[in-house]
């Protein structure tokens, strides 16, 4: 069993795989932004437009975005901070790393989650700042590699730089 790609140092079974294999409903929406943060890192874009309602949807490309989620190397994902504003309206402030181009980028948003009957779904964003690039070595060669794989960064995401 390997650990979930969503940083939460469980398995994926016990994770996100619990979502992304319809075995139950995420109840949060942190929960809900984890598993579509691997649900991008495993190409599973069906998932990521079944989770979306209203304003996310609009422009939303479905074979663009399962295109450009298979041609980056997700890096990890750190949730910076959450919040609830009333029983069935959330939020999630994240950090998700990954490489493109060999070059290490970051999306930082707060995304917005409306509950539906019972169902959490994201339905907007906003980038802090935009899409950044990030230079390899703000992460020292010779450190563990942010993705937690244990190998150093020099031998796993920052091989190419």
């Amino acid at each position: 069993m390997s650990l979930c790609p969503c940083g939460s140092q469980n398995t994926y079974e016990l994770c996100c795989g619990l979502y992304l294999d319809k075995k139950q409903l995420p109840e949060t929406p942190e929960q809900l932004m984890r598993s579509r943060y691997t649900a991008y890192t495993m190409g599973k874009i069906e998932y990521i437009k079944n989770t979306m309602k209203g304003k996310a949807l609009i422009g939303f490309n479905e074979l663009e975005a399962e295109q450009w989620a298979k041609n980056v190397t997700w890096i990890n994902l750190e949730v910076i901070t959450t919040s609830m504003s009333g029983p069935d309206k959330g939020f999630v402030e994240f950090a998700a790393r990954f490489s493109e181009h060999d070059q290490v980028k970051i999306i930082h948003e707060s995304s917005e989650f409306h509950k539906e009957n019972g169902r959490w779904f994201y339905v907007n964003g906003i980038h802090k700042h935009g899409l950044k690039k990030i230079r390899p070595p703000q992460v020292p060669r010779n450190a563990s590699c942010p993705c937690g794989s244990g190998k150093k960064f020099k031998n796993c995401h920052g091989k190419s730089s």
